[in-house]
């Protein structure tokens, strides 16, 4: 089992997911801060038009720069622009239109 997350760390996290949540909220994404004693906080966000498109996301510190992580470990972008991370999120998590069959 992992060491808990110090609180500093995770209310911290949990202000900027919080940012985040309010652009994706306006945006039409559904989002929610999702917190347990000792973890690191995650943003649920879900496509209401296609509820299986679902991503979690987290903010955390790397080298001293606070960033907002994908659910793969992979850094999104840095907290300072929740609008570039709204978008990206908003991208993974947009429904797929089919090309139109020109056969």
């Amino acid at each position: 089992m992992s060491d808990p997350v110090p609180s500093v760390i995770a209310e911290q996290a949990a202000v900027y997911l919080t940012d985040l949540q309010r652009v994706l909220q306006a945006r039409g994404l559904l989002a929610r801060v999702l917190t347990d004693a000792g973890r690191l906080p995650r943003l649920r966000v879900i496509n209401p038009e296609a509820t299986t498109l679902v991503e979690v996301v987290s903010a955390s510190p790397r080298e001293g720069e606070w960033l907002f992580w994908w659910s793969w470990a992979q850094p999104i972008v840095e907290v300072a622009y929740p609008d570039r991370a709204a978008d990206r999120v908003g991208r993974v998590l947009a429904v797929a239109v089919a090309a139109p069959d020109t056969a």
